[in-house]
């Protein structure tokens, strides 16, 4: 059994499996580690799915005798802008806040993916399956990073590690809004190619790093938060001094090119600089509020009584844990002065603490990767919290996926 960059290459512990999977396994540089997650990954796809298709069946009228279909199940909410965007392009006069609010790399990503699947809804779960598999891979060797830092590399410790990777897979899968990682939606062509980044940027390799980092930008404006934290890390890997010390790190400014661009074809297509902020206070009310206010509205969508049905009031509770969740998460890596994770985080909570409600909090914890690191190193310790991670968390997965296979708000 070999090592390399700190995770194992593939055991051959079973004959039945074809040696040619082992071999494409080395070449891919996934080990008995990443393999680990994998299957994690690709099981808890098997859950996601019967479950759709188990509500697909029982949600139909007692005078119905077929089910839904089950591809329109997930044609729901931000899905049909993508769509709507790969199919058409952007409008300036779209209803909801206009498409222009949703950057282009999705929609390019899922246009390509169609001329082959001849299917958008078909082409989006197929991105979302193998950009999550890639996802796990990097989160995996995240984790192996923090369980490493956390129980060394001995015998002993390279058992926890293994335990680490396990747990925190598991826990990120199992997370609230964890059922946008299979829909078709961004968040996992998004940490596909953000996670790597900040592999590469740990590894001190600029120039890979900013460009995987271009592609996450041009899917989430969370690509411009992980190039802040990056360069924070930069500062703090390198403590440049020189000009030519400081030349190394300029390789991280490829990942504003998309965004740079995107809002120069805003302003073509619009006539406003501010096009793309415009969009998100017309379709969501996103602007800046004091975060007393933040809250207080939040609460009063969450226990308003009248103010919203109660399904949508469930959402708004939600939403508020979350934020929780993201201020304790903030604070702990502040205290632990780890500053460029803290930089992400950090960007992440007050962006969305300081909008008029907190809306896709859930959906953008799944994005905290220090969080799934922490909580992995953390259930070594403490298995309890697995325990207990896992009943909260596991109904409220399953609520969030039958609200959005349903139609109904789910963040």
């Amino acid at each position: 059994m070999q090592e390399d960059d700190g995770t194992q290459k593939t055991e051959r512990t079973s004959s039945r499996v074809p040696d040619v999977v082992y071999r494409v396994a080395d070449r891919l540089g996934i080990g008995a580690l990443e393999g680990t997650a994998l299957r994690i990954w690709v099981l808890t796809r098997v859950t996601i799915f019967v479950f759709a298709y188990d509500v697909a069946w029982m949600t139909q009228p007692k005078s119905k005798y077929g089910p839904h279909s089950f591809t329109m199940l997930w044609e729901r909410w931000d899905w049909l802008r993508y769509q709507g965007i790969a199919a058409h392009g952007y409008t300036g006069s779209a209803r909801h806040g206009s498409s222009i609010a949703f950057f282009p790399g999705y929609p390019i990503l899922l246009r390509a993916v169609q001329t082959v699947l001849r299917s958008y809804t078909v082409s989006g779960l197929a991105i979302s399956f193998v950009a999550g598999a890639i996802a796990t891979v990097a989160l995996t060797r995240i984790i192996v990073l923090e369980a490493e830092s956390a129980f060394g590399r001995d015998a002993e410790g390279l058992e926890k590690t293994r335990t680490a990777v396990r747990e925190g897979t598991l826990l990120w899968l199992f997370a609230p809004a964890a059922f946008f990682l299979a829909a078709g939606y961004t968040e996992a062509p998004f940490l596909a190619l953000a996670l790597p980044a900040w592999l590469y940027a740990r590894r001190g390799r600029w120039l890979a790093s900013g460009l995987l980092l271009a592609g996450a930008s041009a899917i989430r404006i969370n690509g411009v938060f992980e190039f802040l934290a990056i360069a924070v890390l930069f500062l703090v890997q390198t403590r440049p001094r020189t000009l030519r010390e400081w030349l190394r790190g300029t390789p991280l400014l490829i990942s504003l090119a998309p965004v740079v661009a995107f809002f120069g074809f805003l302003y073509w297509l619009t006539g406003h600089w501010n096009a793309w902020h415009d969009a998100e206070v017309q379709g969501w009310n996103r602007h800046l509020t004091d975060p007393v206010h933040s809250l207080v509205n939040t609460w009063k969508y969450a226990f308003g009584g009248r103010v919203l049905p109660a399904n949508a009031a469930w959402e708004y509770q939600l939403e508020m844990i979350a934020m929780a969740v993201g201020v304790a998460l903030l604070v702990w890596l502040l205290r632990k002065r780890r500053w460029a994770e803290a930089t992400f985080v950090g960007l992440s909570v007050v962006s969305l603490g300081t909008s008029h409600n907190y809306l896709s909090v859930p959906r953008e914890m799944l994005l905290w990767w220090p969080l799934w690191a922490i909580l992995g190193v953390w259930t070594v310790r403490r298995p309890w919290i697995r325990t207990v991670y896992l009943c909260v968390s596991t109904p409220l997965l399953f609520t969030v996926a039958y609200l959005f296979l349903m139609g109904e708000w789910a963040g």
